[in-house]
């Protein structure tokens, strides 16, 4: 089995304790539906140091769009931009809203939550930074994905990220 379709298939099997807590909460939520509804989720119900890594999309469905309905406070340091309440379409690297696209509409498609080598790269040539992401489908109306929550833990490469998002698009505190 190629390792993008073990990764996609098989979220159970992170090794990570913490994307087996978030996993397995989410798993606790839906029971025995395709997912549970984003007002069942209670952040509180993990460890509160996992939170600044989590981003919540909303899905539009026409046209499609995805709309940062969270956006954590590690990926502000990491970004040097809050995304919360934009569109996937105003990430500044082509690279990673390309790919960040894809993989929401992965999870969309097979409304299961979906284990994914996620890059992370400032510009087209900035150096490719690659983590696993755990994004577990929300709905809302019990038929469509209306919302994705991703949990991603970028903290042994975050200065690095920031860094060269910097050197690419300036620094936007100064």
């Amino acid at each position: 089995m190629p390792q993008e379709d073990y990764l996609r298939r098989s979220p159970v099997r992170f090794d990570d304790a913490n994307y087996q807590a978030c996993y397995e909460y989410w798993l606790e939520l839906k029971g025995a539906r395709p997912s549970p509804r984003w007002g069942e989720w209670d952040w509180l119900e993990l460890p509160v140091e996992l939170i600044p890594y989590f981003l919540v999309v909303d899905v539009k469905q026409e046209p499609r769009d995805f709309i940062y309905r969270f956006w954590g406070t590690a990926l502000v340091t990491m970004h040097g931009v809050d995304f919360t309440n934009q569109s996937i379409s105003v990430i500044r690297s082509p690279v990673t809203a390309q790919s960040t696209a894809e993989q929401y509409e992965d999870v969309v498609k097979h409304h299961e939550a979906i284990g994914s080598a996620y890059k992370v790269q400032a510009g087209e040539h900035g150096l490719p930074y690659v983590q696993t992401s755990l994004r577990m489908p929300f709905s809302d109306d019990g038929d469509s994905v209306t919302q994705i929550a991703t949990y991603c833990d970028w903290s042994r490469d975050l200065e690095k990220i920031r860094d060269d998002h910097i050197r690419e698009y300036g620094d936007p505190a100064g």
